[in-house]
């Protein structure tokens, strides 16, 4: 059994282009990445686009690496607690994220209140009324439970929005 085992970060092909360009071209090789973090949006999408067959951190030490590439070349699949740990993080902010229900142009106008652009300049790139940009800023303040811009751009930057 073949095992790639790839860093995820790395000039030109990044390791989760190189991952699912594998897996279309050779389905049968098991895939175990390596990062120096393991970003729990990263990893499912790792799954989703390459079945990765485990995830570890570049700080493990030689016996965790000996056991993750031992059991995937057993057929199974291995990811470090603290890559599970980021994984569960990551699919309950997004779950929370999906709970808020903010819509794609409540997004947008996050992201342009973080770059400190006042209604009337968010209005004007977005062809909209000041009056709406105003409702929508307080659906957005109502939504992510937070009163002020501070809160708002750290609410958003926790559920990765910008």
């Amino acid at each position: 059994m073949d095992i790639l085992l790839t860093d995820v970060m790395m000039p030109g092909m990044n390791g989760a282009e190189l991952s699912k360009a594998v897996h279309e071209k050779f389905p049968e090789i098991k895939i175990l990445a390596l990062s120096m973090s393991g970003q729990g949006d990263l990893v499912n999408q790792m799954i989703d686009d390459a079945d990765i067959s485990g995830y570890v951190l570049k700080n493990i030490g030689k016996q965790e690496l000996i056991k993750a590439l031992e059991k995937i070349s057993g057929g199974g699949i291995y990811f470090s607690e603290e890559v599970l740990e980021e994984m569960t993080r990551a699919s309950e902010m997004k779950k929370e994220n999906a709970e808020v229900h903010l819509t794609n142009r409540e997004i947008e106008i996050i992201r342009l209140i973080e770059k400190e652009l006042s209604n009337k300049q968010i209005a004007e790139e977005l062809f909209l009324s000041e009056r709406t940009i105003e409702t929508h800023r307080k659906n957005i303040f109502r939504k992510t439970n937070t009163s002020g811009v501070i809160g708002l751009v750290k609410y958003a930057y926790e559920h990765k929005l910008i």
